[in-house]
Order: structure tokens, then C-alpha cells, then sequence
């Protein structure tokens, strides 16, 4: 029976299918799942310095991760890892001395899979000095107080935020 399957026609295209996949096929076994709970606390940093001069609502911002994130000892979201953050609220400031506004809320993170991660956090926010009393003084005294503006709101760089999971959410590692 081996005989004249090994001598059959279709024998050789056969073994030659059956190499093909082999080499094709992933030899890496997986390591697991792990579980990345809701309110794992993820602590970040704002990379560069947002002003209410320059920041617009909606406008993307980016925060860096200070520590890896581990679950059951291993890594599901590395050190130095890009969040991306989001701009809620932005208000230049205006004259009659009204105060600069900014607000920063803290969106999603790519773990070490590409699997995105969506967080909630406190929203890091800044006003910037009011001078509105001010301004209404020099306009009765000189008529040019309106003129004044207020101070602008500034987020630094640098500036830490705990993110914190917003769901469970599974990683392959």
C-alpha cells in the first residue's frame, strides 16, 4: 500500500503542500492572556507644554508613561509609551481682563500587543490670572483699562496625571 501511494501521482505535489505549509506556519507559542482590570492606575506625564494661547478644543496632546504597567509580573504596557490625551476645554484669554482657560483629559494607550486601551483619569486643568477688576478700574480712570487682558492658562511639561483603566481589558503577552 505505501508503494503505490509513494509512486501515486498526486504524491509529490502533496508533500510538496505539506512542506509549504510547515514553513509558513508560526512556530512561536503563545505566552497567554492576562487581564488588564478597570481602575489600574497608569502614571504619565505631559510631554510638551500646552498655553490657552495656542491649544484649540479637540486638538491631540501626548503624555509619556513614567513606570511599566504589570500584570502577574509581566509588562502590558511599557515604560515610555505614547497616551494620547485630548483637549476639552481651551479659552483664550480676552480683554477686560478675563482669565486664560485649559483643560486636558487623558483618552487611550497602546499596550505592548497594539491592543488600545481606554482610560479615564482626572482632567489636569489651568486658569490663567483674572484682572477683570482691574480693567474696570482703569476704565474709569483712564478709559484705556479695557485693553487689559487676562492671564493665560499653561499646562507644563512634565506635569503628572494618573490615568486609570476604564474597563477590563485582555493583553496578549
Amino acid at each position: 500500500m505505501f508503494i503505490k501511494l509513494f509512486k501515486s501521482f498526486y504524491f509529490k505535489p502533496m508533500v510538496l503542500l505539506m512542506a509549504l505549509a510547515m514553513l509558513t506556519m508560526s512556530f512561536t507559542m503563545p505566552n497567554g492572556t492576562v487581564l488588564l482590570k478597570a481602575g489600574t492606575v497608569i502614571p504619565m506625564e505631559l510631554i510638551s507644554t500646552i498655553t490657552s494661547k495656542n491649544a484649540r478644543s479637540g486638538q491631540m496632546v501626548d503624555f509619556r508613561v513614567m513606570s511599566d504597567v504589570k500584570v502577574d509580573g509581566k509588562t502590558v504596557i511599557a515604560a515610555g509609551s505614547i497616551a494620547q490625551g485630548q483637549i476639552v476645554r481651551a479659552k483664550k484669554s480676552g480683554l477686560l481682563g478675563s482669565e486664560g482657560e485649559l483643560e486636558i483629559s487623558v483618552k487611550t494607550i497602546e499596550a505592548v500587543d497594539g491592543t488600545i486601551v481606554y482610560l479615564s483619569s482626572n482632567n489636569v486643568s489651568d486658569e490663567g490670572s483674572n484682572k477683570v477688576a482691574l480693567s474696570i478700574v482703569l476704565t474709569f480712570c483712564c478709559l484705556f483699562g479695557f485693553l487689559i487682558k487676562g492671564g493665560q492658562a499653561e499646562i507644563p511639561a512634565g506635569t503628572q496625571v494618573q490615568g486609570m483603566v476604564a474597563s477590563n481589558t485582555e493583553i496578549n503577552v
